[in-house]
């Protein structure tokens, strides 16, 4: 049975530092920045802390944009995991990402015959949605890790509006306050059949500390 679930936000963007220039980007949308230097060091403090914590995941999943799976992929390096890519984690408000294939050009770690719980959301999505989304995600992933049987940490990798979503929805309170800080932890441990919150949007272990910290409301 599942037994401890953690939430990461992308690094730091690209497009953050550059301006945006039509496919430019390694996907070729204009929509898909990939991490900038920071980003990916981030991404590696990230990694590192389940190195120096002992913490051995069994599952990783990612949003479907390049950042998110970017930043999945330096701790599926460090643990020697797969990388799960899981529409369910989107991004709101844009369009089609690149498909999985053309992803696994980037990051062979992806397997390709993983079965996303959902397609890509809606481009008009509302908030409402978003959280309506994140509930059926991590139902969804839920239940599909306990049936294994041999599934007891994950890692899901997401945006701000998707990850504040997804521990609400964990929570059972979507007025919950998230902090979600590019590479923030937050962790859920299973006690006494309930879900409980022990960290979040952790920035601890980050040398930079918290930054770019959105509220999706």
């Amino acid at each position: 049975m599942l037994e401890t679930i953690y939430f990461t936000r992308h690094g730091h963007r690209s497009d953050w530092i550059v301006p945006v220039l039509n496919n430019c980007y390694p996907t070729g949308l204009f929509y898909d920045p990939q991490l900038s230097p920071h980003g990916c060091n981030q991404a590696k403090e990230l990694a590192q802390y389940f190195v120096n914590n002992t913490i051995q995941l069994d599952k990783i999943y990612s949003s479907p944009l390049f950042r998110t799976v970017q930043t999945a992929n330096y701790v599926a390096e460090k643990l020697d995991l797969e990388i799960l890519v899981e529409n369910g984690l989107g991004e709101w408000e844009i369009p089609e990402p690149a498909s999985t294939s053309k992803l696994r050009e980037f990051f062979p770690r992806i397997n390709t015959l993983y079965t996303s719980v959902s397609n890509h959301p809606k481009a008009d999505e509302t908030i409402q949605d978003v959280h309506d989304r994140l509930n059926k995600t991590m139902q969804e992933i839920i239940s599909r890790c306990d049936a294994e049987g041999q599934i007891k940490s994950i890692l899901l990798v997401g945006h701000a509006a998707s990850v504040t979503a997804g521990v609400r929805a964990v929570l059972e309170d979507r007025l919950a306050v998230i902090n979600c800080g590019t590479c923030s932890l937050s962790k859920f441990v299973k006690e006494g059949g309930k879900w409980k919150l022990k960290l979040n949007g952790d920035c601890s272990f980050l040398s930079g500390g918290e930054e770019n910290n959105w509220a999706f409301d």
